[in-house]
């Protein structure tokens, strides 16, 4: 029986031997296979555009449209993404509105290259920021305004008019006809020279050519700040002329003639 037995199991261990043997192959072969075929179907990763690539489209966009100044711009909401396929193109601007009145602006970021087209719309607001000089204290009438009175500060440029005190020299040497607030822009027409020439003071009217210098005597008529005009009476001639404060209790006639009448 024992006998039996083994002639029996030798061509089972036999067998089972060559089945073991043939799958091992087989089965390296599929799972190479089935890893190689793995490789070639994983997809490619998206191309993602985030908030520096569309705020430098759309700040490129924008600086056609807001001039003047420096532009700045705020965006609605910060949570900006737009996801496209590998080989997708760059970012481009289409639909822009802009409002100057309110500063608004609405448009879609588009990827191109894409079909469809990955749109993104955006909305925010825009305007250009300029540099002006604002007083630092409240300067009074009568006080001159000096170097250390001046600041520089960024304004909205529509905030601004031709009337603004554009440079700090505008604004040094200077006194206001009213008082003027602190960190505010400078209007031009609420400055003035300081006073220079009092009305009724006598004050020494001159000309000078290149050929000659002549002064004589007046009274003046008006109150003036330096590079002022006023009217002045020759008091030898008792005629009134026209002057212009060239410095304290002095005028400056143009017309020869003048000061000899």
């Amino acid at each position: 029986m024992i006998r039996t037995l083994a002639n029996r199991r030798l061509p089972a261990l036999l067998l089972g031997a060559a089945l073991l043997t043939v799958p091992v192959a087989g089965l390296a072969a599929t799972v190479s296979g089935t890893a190689s075929g793995t490789a070639a179907t994983v997809p490619a990763p998206d191309v993602v555009f985030g908030m520096p690539h569309v705020e430098a489209v759309l700040s490129d966009a924008l600086s056609r449209v807001v001039t003047v100044g420096r532009l700045q711009m705020e965006l609605d909401s910060r949570a900006v993404e737009l996801r496209a396929p590998q080989g997708a193109g760059g970012l481009t601007v289409e639909n822009l509105y802009y409002s100057p009145v309110q500063g608004r602006f609405a448009a879609e970021v588009v990827v191109t290259g894409t079909q469809p087209a990955v749109r993104l719309p955006v909305s925010g607001r825009a305007f250009g920021v300029v540099q002006i000089p604002v007083l630092t204290r409240r300067v009074i009438p009568g006080d001159v305004i000096g170097p250390g009175d001046v600041d520089w500060q960024d304004v909205r440029a529509d905030q601004t008019t031709s009337d603004t005190a554009a440079t700090d020299a505008q604004l040094i040497g200077m006194t206001p006809k009213r008082g003027v607030s602190t960190n505010q822009p400078v209007r031009l027409r609420d400055l003035q020279s300081p006073r220079m020439v009092d009305k009724g003071a006598m004050v020494t009217i001159t000309l000078t050519t290149p050929a000659m210098s002549l002064t004589t005597q007046g009274k003046a008529l008006q109150d003036g700040g330096r590079g002022d005009v006023i009217r002045v009476v020759n008091t030898q001639s008792n005629r009134v002329v026209e002057a212009t404060v060239a410095g304290p209790n002095v005028v400056a006639v143009a017309k020869p003639g003048i000061i000899a009448q």
